[in-house]
């Protein structure tokens, strides 16, 4: 996976540039004893407490990936797409936005990835610029459709498909800003709804049990929480539900954040919340960019092995980190698979057929359990020759 291998290698470049703009906006971080309040459904059929917890670390082991579907479906002909990346200078961003980009060639589109560098209000331009530019269709990588509702609209009405990467549409119960903008989403076939909403958050839940298990029901857990996505608002939901119910394990404090204070600012607030409350034992961060510029160098200087960290989506420089001990598990999840399972939904719409099931999932990775030796996890299942044969481009 070429783009998976060159972002690794930038990534000291990445970082440097990142924390640089950290400074680009003022927010004010929160403190709080619970996230937001969402509509939870459980679709995995989570069980409570101690004895649950444990019993659920093999499926978390074993992983919840399923096959691609390999129907035929032949590539929509002559088809112009736009990739918005929130920020390219994020790694979580990054990755899903390639492997979109990489997708679309593959299936023989022009393609154009324009970068939001992790400014919220450059979004919209960026899809009005889109629009004017010709776009058949638009890919939203971590874009929710509130940021950009009225520019989707015009899409909208111009015919223009319209699919996310981790983003939801403007009728989310969490959103409520009106009528559906996107035209697909793209079909997490594990979840018995196929609710993107219910998708992340059982992801939470499954790794609140990490959490309850690994520390015999004893966490006393930081939660770090990107307010800025709503697929975070699910995923910390879901955490703090099992959690909560757990029986023993509490979760102390919630530390709401923005982009923006990725780099000291973060790792300042982590380090005073620790100080606020001394019983914390776990931290849990919402993506691999937060462990890294926040949550990492902020325990530094604390002995090593005093705080258990549960980390984000499981990228290279977080797998790293849990092979040296600094973070102690992530449920990885591959976004390149989710970018060109993004590009096979848009090809659906294109050619008024099905959402195919994608069959993305995750799996549970620690010192002990599938930790590569390279730092970078790969499905097992070849995904994108299996939508290459889907689409008959190759094989």
């Amino acid at each position: 996976m070429a783009f998976a291998q060159r972002v690794m290698r930038s990534w000291p470049r990445v970082f440097a540039a990142m924390a640089i703009g950290a400074i680009a906006l003022t927010v004010t971080s929160v403190s709080s004893s619970a996230s937001t309040k969402i509509p939870l459904s459980n679709s995995f059929g989570y069980k409570y407490g101690y004895a649950a917890a444990k019993a659920e670390l093999p499926k978390l082991y074993a992983g919840t990936n399923t096959a691609v579907n390999t129907t035929s479906r032949p590539a929509a002909k002559n088809k112009s797409v736009f990739i918005i990346s929130s920020g390219q200078a994020s790694i979580s961003s990054s990755i899903p936005s390639d492997a979109a980009m990489a997708a679309a060639q593959a299936i023989g589109w022009k393609v154009t990835i324009l970068d939001g560098k992790l400014q919220p209000s450059t979004y919209g331009g960026l899809v009005d610029q889109a629009i004017a530019d010709g776009a058949n269709g638009i890919i939203l990588d971590a874009i929710d459709c509130n940021q950009v509702k009225g520019p989707l609209e015009q899409a909208k009405a111009k015919h223009i498909v319209v699919v996310p990467i981790y983003a939801y549409d403007c009728n989310d119960p969490t959103e409520q800003a009106g009528p559906p903008l996107y035209s697909a989403v793209v079909n997490t076939d594990n979840i018995p709804d196929k609710n993107l909403g219910a998708f992340a958050e059982s992801y939470g839940r499954g790794q609140a049990d990490y959490v309850i298990a690994k520390s015999q029901n004893k966490a006393r857990v930081l939660v770090l929480n990107d307010t800025e996505f709503t697929v975070l608002k699910y995923t910390a939901a879901g955490f703090d539900d099992q959690i909560a119910h757990s029986g023993g394990s509490k979760v102390v404090a919630t530390l709401n954040f923005l982009s923006a204070d990725l780099g000291s600012k973060l790792q300042q607030e982590i380090q005073a919340e620790l100080l606020k409350y001394p019983s914390i034992n776990w931290i849990k961060s919402p993506y691999t960019y937060a462990t890294e510029l926040g949550v990492v160098p902020a325990l530094a200087s604390q002995p090593k092995g005093k705080y258990s960290v549960m980390g984000g989506e499981g990228f290279q420089p977080e797998l790293a980190d849990i092979k040296t001990g600094t973070v102690t598990a992530a449920m990885a999840i591959s976004s390149q698979w989710e970018g060109w399972a993004s590009i096979d939904a848009m090809n659906s719409v294109f050619t008024h057929k099905t959402v195919y099931p994608s069959g993305i999932g995750w799996e549970l990775v620690d010192a002990t359990h599938n930790l590569p030796a390279n730092d970078n996890l790969v499905p097992k299942q070849n995904f994108q020759a299996a939508y290459e044969k889907a689409w008959g481009v190759k094989g």
